[in-house]
């Protein structure tokens, strides 16, 4: 009866971490770099784009799967659909503009890393941090 007990508190926990549940928050972009690219052209690119994601870009991931990207505060926000594959360790998005497939590398309640190819097909590894609820600090 105690190992019964125990597998079904086992459960709960891991349903409580589960990667929709660990995703569905706000984030912010922390970092962005071209992965296996060496050329100063490209490295460069990278450093622009790095900063100007920083401080424009932020997203929402929701848990009835929607999600809202606010890009620079005078767009308006691109709004669209997630889902993970059956195994977990890949995140689709889906607005107007198409779908992208992402490796998730890492994922816990305050930080999301993963992989994705920009339009031109370089490996993209980018790096993101769970904003503070509103009311906390």
């Amino acid at each position: 009866m105690r190992y019964s007990a125990l597998f079904v508190v086992i459960g709960l926990l891991a349903s409580c971490t589960s990667p929709e549940k660990l995703i569905t928050r706000a984030w912010k972009f922390k970092d962005w770099q071209f992965e296996n690219v060496t050329d100063s052209a490209s490295v460069a690119f990278g450093q622009q784009v790095r900063e100007q994601m920083k401080t424009n870009i932020d997203f929402s991931m929701e848990a009835d799967s929607t999600y809202t990207i606010w890009q620079l505060k005078s767009m308006e926000p691109v709004r669209g659909k997630w889902w993970f594959s059956a195994d977990k360790k890949q995140l689709f998005t889906k607005t107007d503009m198409g779908l992208t497939q992402s490796k998730v590398l890492n994922l816990t309640k305050n930080l999301l890393v993963f992989e994705t190819k920009d339009p031109s097909g370089k490996m993209i590894k980018m790096t993101c941090v769970a904003k503070p609820a509103k009311g906390s600090k």
